[in-house]
C-alpha cells in the first residue's frame, strides 16, 4: 500500500440477525361456498400479520379474507408448489393484537375453536359485500412523486390527485389502468396511497302507511265508518293501511276520508322488518315434556327476583317454555320483559310472541 492510500476502518459494529419471516399463515377466506381457512405462503416483500385483511388467490379468482395465525408448515398432503402466495394486504391492524387476544380468550372460555369465534366477530357481509378502494395519502406525497415510479404507479397517483377526495375503487382503477395490481403495491410499499374496506351501504328505511286512531271519536258517524274506527281501535290504535284495507275489507278511498275528517291520521313510518298481521287463530299452548314441565315448576315457584339459567340444546324447546312462564303475568295484569341476546333473531321471536299473546307485545328497540 503506498503512503499516499487512505485506510478508513468501519467502527465495531454490533449486527442484529432478523429471525427468518414467517413463510405461512391461515386465511379466512370468504369463498363462494361459505367461509373457508386457508394456508397461504408470504412473499417475501410482502408484510403480512395476523388481523391483517387480504385479497388472496382462490381458483381463478382474487378473493378478500382475513390473516388468522402463523404456520409452521402446511399440510401434509399439500405440496409446496400448491400452496399459492397472499396476493396482497388490503387492509392492516383490522383485528389489534389487543383484539386477538380477547377472541382467544372467549374461544378458551366458552370451549371453541378460534375460527368460529372469528366468524362471530366479524361484521357482517364484511368480506363478500365490502367494498376494496384506494386512497392517497396526500401530506407523503413529495413534489414530482410520478418521476420516481413506475409508469402504471403515475397514471394511478395522477387519477387519484385528478379526483376530489382522491380516493377510488380498486375495481375502477384495475379497469382504468394497465398493471395495476403491481403499481398499487407499488405506491403502498412507498406508503403514498393506503388500502382499505368499504362496508357495504345499510339499507334504506322501509317506510309504509300507517293509519293511526285519532284522539277525536264522533260517534254521528255512518255505521260502516264506525266498524273500521273500531276496528283500527282493536289493533292498538295504529295499523298498516294495507292490512287494513285487507282485513276490514274496505278501500284506500274510505280510508281517506276518515282521513279527510279528521278521525285517523296517516303517517309513513319506518318498518324494520316485513309485518305480518297477527293471525285471528292465536297459537295455543303446547303439551310440555317432562323435562319443560319441571323447569316451568321451578319458575313458578319464585318469588319476587330471582336467576335462573334454563339450559337446552338449540329445539329443545326453551322458547315454549318461557311463554308458559310469561301466561300467568299477562292474566295477573302483569307484564314482562324479553332481551333477544341476537338481533337477527327479533322477528322470529316477535312473531313467535305475537302469535300467543297478541297485540300486548311490543317491540323495543
Amino acid at each position: 500500500m503506498s503512503s499516499g492510500s487512505l485506510l478508513v476502518a468501519e467502527p465495531r459494529s454490533f449486527y442484529i440477525v432478523e429471525p427468518s419471516s414467517p413463510q405461512w399463515i391461515e386465511v379466512l377466506v370468504n369463498s363462494p361456498w361459505g367461509q373457508e381457512l386457508c394456508i397461504y405462503s408470504i412473499s417475501p416483500d410482502l408484510m403480512v400479520q395476523p388481523g391483517d385483511i387480504v385479497s388472496v388467490p382462490f381458483g381463478k379468482q382474487i378473493m378478500g379474507g382475513i390473516a388468522i395465525r402463523y404456520a409452521n408448515s402446511i399440510p401434509e398432503y399439500l405440496n409446496h408448489d400448491q400452496v399459492k402466495a397472499i396476493d396482497d394486504v388490503i387492509t392492516s391492524g383490522f383485528f389489534t393484537k389487543n383484539y386477538f387476544q380477547l377472541l382467544e380468550r372467549v374461544a378458551n372460555y366458552y370451549c371453541t375453536d378460534l375460527i368460529t369465534v372469528i366468524q362471530a366477530a366479524l361484521p357482517p357481509k364484511l368480506l363478500s359485500k365490502s367494498q376494496r378502494r384506494i386512497r392517497l395519502k396526500i401530506d407523503n406525497i413529495p413534489p414530482g412523486a410520478e418521476t420516481f415510479c413506475s409508469p402504471a404507479a403515475a397514471r394511478i397517483l395522477t387519477l387519484l390527485q385528478e379526483q376530489k377526495d382522491g380516493d377510488y375503487s380498486y375495481t375502477f382503477l384495475k379497469n382504468k389502468v394497465k398493471g395495476s395490481r403491481k403499481a398499487i403495491k407499488e405506491l403502498r410499499k412507498r406508503n403514498w396511497i393506503e388500502s382499505y374496506f368499504k362496508p357495504p351501504e345499510p339499507p334504506k328505511a322501509q317506510l309504509k302507511k300507517v293509519a293511526i286512531l285519532n284522539s277525536y271519536f264522533a260517534k254521528d258517524i255512518s255505521k260502516r265508518h264506525q266498524e273500521i274506527l273500531h276496528f283500527i281501535k282493536s289493533k292498538g290504535g295504529k295499523i298498516l293501511v294495507s292490512e287494513l284495507v285487507q282485513k276490514a275489507k274496505t278501500t284506500t278511498k274510505t280510508i281517506q276520508k276518515l282521513e279527510e275528517n279528521g278521525y285517523i291520521i296517516i303517517e309513513d313510518q319506518e318498518v324494520l322488518r316485513l309485518e305480518q298481521g297477527i293471525d285471528d287463530i292465536r297459537d295455543q299452548s303446547k303439551q310440555l315434556s317432562q323435562d319443560q314441565e319441571q323447569a316451568l315448576e321451578v319458575i313458578n315457584k319464585l318469588q319476587g327476583y330471582g336467576e335462573i339459567l334454563l339450559h337446552g340444546v338449540t329445539g329443545s324447546g326453551k322458547t315454549e317454555v318461557y311463554l308458559q312462564a310469561i301466561s300467568p303475568l299477562l292474566e295477573q295484569g302483569k307484564s314482562a320483559l324479553i332481551l333477544v341476546p341476537e338481533i337477527g333473531l327479533t322477528p322470529q321471536l316477535t312473531d313467535r310472541f305475537r302469535a300467543r299473546f297478541g297485540d300486548k307485545v311490543f317491540c323495543i328497540s
